[in-house]
């Protein structure tokens, strides 16, 4: 209860919502509703309010039929749990089809009927044409799977680790304002590995901020969505995740640029380590905004 105490005093600080990427590390990828469950409880009992489910939870769902017939039930029971934990909930895909039509739409309704905040994706759907074709058809994409389905979930568009992947800054906020229903989605961490280190002092994170707000307005601030990782990188950008303590990317940094900036809205940690990672993050974070 301490440690939920400390958790919750420390978001109320710092004016966000914190959260996990795929639950616990005794179950680093949830694969079934059970396992959901059993995760959003261990994550209330630590304190915090925000999980990203993997796709690999929805691994038999691929229609509509699969989704009403044998899924629906199960969706209920775990946004009702998370309702219950207030708990926000989002769905990461990070590795859309080339044909991703089915996928947006099975997807979206998902993470509708779970009341999911968002359906995250790697923006680099369309790998084999050249990148202003690729974004084109990405942004006509999107429009078309929103605006023909009433659905609340956004679908949220997250910056990406690769060189040659669509998903730099620049790419994710463009393709924001030229959608509807969609909201971008700051991997710190992508960033940092995309640019080969380009989040070094507290001035790059800043650069950041202030791209954002002079690109889609200081509203977004107001719900911001923000995923922090350590990375591993090469020349060609992201290699993998690493334990935070392993990187060279200073969360103290991030942390103040977002307090700085009057950043609310959700934090997102993806670490292989989850609990001894959530352990040392909540003393680190409770210096930074005591």
């Amino acid at each position: 209860m301490l440690i939920r105490k400390k958790a919750l005093k420390i978001q109320e600080r710092l004016g966000m919502r914190l959260g996990l990427m795929h639950g616990i590390s005794s179950m680093p990828v949830v694969r079934t509703p059970a396992q959901c469950l059993d995760a959003l409880r261990e994550m209330y009992k630590l304190g915090m309010r925000a999980f990203v489910i993997p796709k690999e939870m929805f691994s038999d769902i691929h229609t509509a039929a699969d989704l009403y017939k044998g899924a629906y039930g199960d969706l209920l029971k775990i946004k009702d749990i998370a309702s219950k934990f207030n708990i926000e909930l989002s769905i990461h895909h990070p590795n859309l089809p080339d044909d991703p039509d089915d996928d947006l739409k099975v997807f979206c309704n998902i993470a509708n009927i779970m009341d999911a905040r968002t359906f995250i994706i790697n923006p680099d759907i369309y790998k084999n044409m050249p990148k202003d074709q690729s974004l084109r058809l990405t942004v006509y994409k999107i429009n078309e799977i929103m605006t023909g389905m009433r659905v609340n979930t956004k679908i949220g568009i997250e910056t990406t680790g690769k060189v040659n992947e669509i998903g730099s800054l620049e790419e994710v906020i463009d393709i924001v304002k030229r959608t509807q229903g969609t909201e971008p989605i700051v991997n710190w961490g992508n960033i940092h590995a995309r640019g080969s280190g380009a989040l070094r002092t507290e001035e790059d994170f800043r650069r950041v901020m202030d791209y954002i707000r002079t690109n889609i307005g200081s509203g977004w601030f107001n719900s911001s969505y923000f995923i922090f990782s350590g990375t591993s990188y090469g020349p060609s950008g992201k290699i993998r995740n690493v334990p935070l303590e392993k990187s060279d990317i200073n969360l103290r940094f991030m942390v103040r640029q977002a307090v700085s900036s009057g950043a609310k809205g959700t934090l997102i940690f993806d670490d292989p380590d989850k609990e001894r990672f959530i352990l040392k993050v909540l003393e680190d974070l409770g210096d930074m905004v005591r």
